[in-house]
């Protein structure tokens, strides 16, 4: 992914916007819909499931709670991965708070070293990241590397084309431009780069994501698209996210960024009476041809 961790990025995290119910909520059900598939592995058979950019572990909490729902804890071997040692230190940490008597590695690295950390693997996440990849069919390639014949590959975003629900873009530009507004009255010296290009802007759609599946070797690719309502906290929440700044307002420093959506994203909710904005996730499983 090639994402640059610093002091000032660890200050501002996805951490507070994946606690949110209905971000829980809409990879539950990916976690729960791929788990589905390993009920034909014969019983008690040893288990791998990567998570791949499992970030501070919100995604890897639910794998866990979920094989400890069936049953499936004792043989499986949970393997997080994700380029920030100070994402993964907050992982150890929730893991640990669960309680669970469950095997969890984790392992700082990018999609292309996934091939020196495991193989044989029998379902791989790559949840709420692989917008952030340049090079989309090297990383389902990677994935593809670890997997066996037949295992599945569960991956989704919330930023492709089409993940703006109709009628809800006038937020995001009157959130934009109201931060930008905020930027110029307390903070004239702040100019928005005009070069700075996100990573997290090159979008794909559904269609380019299944012929990318497809190229990198899986088949059978489900495709769910859903709406999702997020509160203006939770889009708070994500506004504080350093990413998200940079996407937003690039070039701004993280914590004048982080204020100004803050106070553009409830002004903005205000002035078109708005308490939630939709979102749509694309939910993807495919399966290692």
């Amino acid at each position: 992914m090639g994402l640059i961790e610093t002091d000032e990025t660890n200050q501002f995290t996805f951490e507070q916007f994946a606690a949110h119910a209905s971000y829980v909520e809409v990879n539950r059900v990916l976690v729960q819909q791929a788990l589905v598939h390993l009920a034909a592995k014969p019983q008690l058979a040893p288990l791998t499931i990567v998570d791949m950019a499992c970030g501070t572990g919100a995604v890897t909490r639910l794998i866990i709670e979920e094989l400890a729902r069936k049953g499936w804890l004792a043989q499986t071997h949970v393997v997080g991965v994700d380029p920030s040692a100070e994402a993964l230190r907050r992982a150890k940490k929730g893991i640990q708070a669960m309680g669970l008597d469950v095997r969890v590695d984790f392992v700082q690295g990018e999609a292309s070293d996934l091939s020196c950390v495991v193989e044989n693997v029998d379902m791989a996440f790559f949840c709420n990241a692989i917008h952030l990849v340049a090079d989309k069919l090297a990383a389902f390639r990677e994935m593809a590397a670890i997997l066996t014949s037949g295992s599945i590959f569960a991956c989704n975003s919330a930023f492709y084309q089409g993940t703006y629900v109709e009628g809800t873009d006038r937020f995001y530009r009157l959130w934009v431009r109201r931060a930008v507004g905020w930027l110029r009255k307390e903070h004239p010296e702040v100019q928005l780069s005009r070069t700075a290009k996100a990573t997290a802007r090159q979008w794909l759609t559904p269609e380019q994501y299944d012929h990318t599946l497809q190229q990198a070797g899986f088949d059978r690719v489900h495709m769910v698209q859903t709406d999702v309502p997020l509160s203006l906290d939770a889009w708070n929440d994500l506004g504080h996210y350093w990413l998200f700044i940079e996407g937003a307002l690039p070039g701004v420093p993280l914590a004048l960024g982080a204020s100004a959506l803050e106070t553009a994203v409830y002004q903005a909710g205000q002035e078109l009476s708005l308490n939630a904005v939709p979102r749509t996730w694309l939910q993807l499983i495919a399966t290692k041809a």
